[in-house]
């Protein structure tokens, strides 16, 4: 397989970037930049110690821009042709603090404990997102970022959804992922689809909320810097409308 950036813009330490189309690289980005913002809060002062899990990193730019950070950051993806991305990034960057390996994310608690975890655009692509909380949570001692959709009390016109259902005990809509048994047989060729299951269950934001509260994040907020200077504006006809998509926080506060 080619070296190939789909949606990653990383700057190299040579100063050429992976994917210059864009115009705009992934550290200048509005989630990269909240992100950022949320673990320099949680986690001030010297980073070295603590050790952060990228959940389906895909070509490795957020975990690249964590790793220069300071943190100790494992990125993690089950597709071969984006850890050949990854792998490319790694070796353009002097980052030994970074790592790739290629896994299906559901085996997370084989790689120890993390002191933090960045799920972004994967909640979304699993049919059990409950039990994904649980097993993050397990692993993890401290802050959890989740950057997903949602489903919403309306059927959302840009999204083919099922109708309100229940799963895990909670509200929301199945989305397809794959159509038929011949298209998930050739997963490994779609990078924006799921891996193990067929479909995936998008929860309604409530209940997304209670979830992350009930696996063990006593702190449990949503945040919107991301969605930059105009916030009423992307929540009532912008692209958090459209998308249902936010970012979602877990914090351990360890009693304090």
């Amino acid at each position: 397989m080619q070296v190939e950036f789909t949606a990653h813009n990383i700057r190299l330490d040579d100063g050429t970037f992976t994917k210059p189309d864009l115009g705009w690289a992934i550290h200048q980005h509005p989630w990269m930049i909240s992100f950022k913002r949320t673990l320099s809060i949680v986690f001030p002062g010297d980073k070295s110690r603590i050790r952060i899990a990228d959940l389906g990193c895909l070509e490795g730019g957020y975990s690249v821009e964590m790793a220069r950070m300071g943190f100790q950051v494992l990125g993690i993806d089950v597709r071969e042709s984006n850890l050949i991305a990854c792998r490319h990034v790694k070796a353009h960057t002097n980052l030994p603090n970074l790592e790739f390996v290629r896994d299906d994310v559901w085996n997370l608690a084989s790689y120890g404990r993390f002191d933090a975890i960045l799920c972004c655009g994967l909640l979304y692509h699993l049919d059990r997102p409950r039990l994904f909380l649980e097993l993050m949570s397990s692993v993890t001692s401290r802050l959890l970022i989740v950057q997903t959709h949602f489903a919403t009390e309306q059927p959302n016109p840009t999204f083919p959804l099922s109708d309100l259902t229940e799963n895990e005990s909670a509200q929301g809509r199945w989305y397809v992922e794959y159509p038929d048994d011949q298209t998930f047989a050739t997963r490994e060729t779609f990078k924006w689809t799921s891996w193990d299951n067929q479909r995936s269950f998008w929860p309604k934001r409530e209940y997304l909320l209670q979830s992350i509260q009930d696996v063990g994040f006593d702190f449990v907020a949503e945040e919107f810097d991301s969605l930059e200077k105009d916030i009423v504006g992307s929540m009532t006809n912008g692209y958090y409308k459209t998308q249902d998509r936010g970012t979602f926080i877990g914090i351990k506060t360890l009693g304090l």
